[in-house]
C-alpha cells in the first residue's frame, strides 16, 4: 500500500504534457512559429553549424507558436524546454554539453536549456546571455538579431569556458550590467547600432524590391526547388525575378541546405537522423540530456 500511495505521489508530481512533441525540422534550427524569413535562417543556420564546427558543442535554435502548438499544453517553458531537449538528444552523450536555445512568440519568453553536463553556475551564466544578448533586441521586434546574438554570446560566455574547464563565476566575461554613465553609453551604443541596423534591414528590402531593369519598385520573386538535399549534399534551388512594370525577367538557382524552409522535407527527418554524429562538428543529433538546467526571461 505504501509503495502505491508513493507511485502516486510521483505521477501526480510530475508534469503532465503531450508526447506528441516535434520532431526537428533540422539539427540546427526548428522555425516552428515561422517567424524568420529565408535569408534570416540561412544566416542563423550558418551561425550554428560554424559554432559546432569550430567547438564541438551542439547548440539548436526553436521558435513556437506557443507551448500548446507544439505539443507542451499544459507545460511551463522549463519544462518544455527539458523534454524537447531529451527527446531531440541535443549534444554529445558523452559530455552532455548541448545547448537550445527556444523561443516562445506567443508567451513572449524566451530559455536556454543546457546539458547535464554544464555546472549550476552556467545557469546563472545563462540568464545574463539572455538578458545582455538576446531579450534587449527581442523587445524591439528583432527577432532574428535576438537569435544571432545569443547564439554568439552563448558559444563566448558558455561554450567556451565550459570547454575550457576552468572556475568562473556568474559574472566572469560580461559587460557591467551596473547603473550609471556605463550603462547608459551603452544604451546609447545599443541603439545607435540598432539604427543602423535598421536602415540596413529598410535599405536592403528596398533593393529586392528595385527592378534592376527600369527602377521600379515592382520586382517580384519566386522560388522552387530543382534537387531536394539529402543529409551529406545541398540540393539545387531556382529564384525567378519578374517585373510587372516592364518585363524585366530573370533566374538565378542558389544552394538548397538540409532541413531549410525550401527543402520542404517533412518534419520527422530528425528522428531519421537524431542517432548520427555526436560530440564533433558533424550533423544529426548525439544523444545528450539535460536535467533541467539553465535560464528563462520575458520579452
Amino acid at each position: 500500500m505504501f509503495l502505491r500511495f508513493v507511485a502516486v505521489a510521483l505521477t501526480l508530481a510530475a508534469p503532465a504534457f503531450s508526447q506528441d512533441l516535434p520532431s526537428p525540422q533540422s539539427d540546427t534550427l526548428s522555425d516552428f512559429a515561422d517567424v524568420l524569413d529565408a535569408t534570416e535562417e540561412g544566416r542563423i543556420t550558418r551561425l550554428l553549424t560554424d559554432t559546432r564546427a569550430a567547438t564541438g558543442v551542439q547548440m539548436v535554435v526553436v521558435t513556437v507558436p506557443g507551448l500548446a502548438a507544439e505539443g507542451g499544453a499544459g507545460l511551463k517553458i522549463e519544462d518544455y524546454g527539458k523534454a524537447l531537449f531529451n527527446e531531440w538528444g541535443v549534444g554529445g552523450k558523452d559530455r552532455n554539453d548541448g545547448i537550445l536555445l527556444l523561443l516562445d512568440t506567443q508567451s513572449r519568453e524566451a530559455r536556454i536549456a543546457l546539458g547535464a553536463g554544464y555546472d549550476p553556475v552556467y545557469d546563472g551564466r545563462a540568464a545574463r546571455v539572455l538578458s545582455t544578448a538576446v531579450l534587449p533586441p527581442l523587445r524591439e521586434g528583432k527577432i532574428a538579431v535576438g537569435i544571432e546574438a545569443g547564439i554568439a554570446s552563448a558559444r563566448d560566455r558558455l561554450i567556451t569556458p565550459f570547454l575550457a574547464g576552468q572556475p568562473v563565476s556568474v559574472t566572469d566575461g560580461f559587460e557591467d550590467e551596473g547603473g550609471g554613465v556605463g550603462l547608459r553609453t551603452v544604451g546609447l551604443g545599443f541603439g545607435a547600432v540598432a539604427g543602423l541596423a535598421g536602415f540596413g534591414i529598410w535599405r536592403s528590402r528596398r533593393a529586392n524590391r528595385t527592378c534592376p531593369n527600369c527602377g521600379a519598385l515592382t520586382l517580384e520573386r519566386s522560388r522552387e526547388v530543382i534537387q531536394q538535399p539529402t543529409r551529406y549534399e545541398s540540393g539545387l534551388g531556382m529564384q525567378h525575378l519578374t517585373c510587372s512594370a516592364c518585363g524585366f525577367s530573370d533566374h538565378r538557382s542558389y544552394p538548397v541546405s538540409f532541413g531549410s524552409r525550401d527543402s520542404r522535407r517533412d518534419k520527422n527527418v530528425g528522428s531519421q537522423n537524431r542517432d548520427r554524429g555526436g560530440n564533433g562538428g558533424g550533423g544529426g543529433y548525439g544523444g545528450g540530456r539535460s536535467s533541467g538546467g539553465g535560464a528563462t526571461g520575458k520579452w
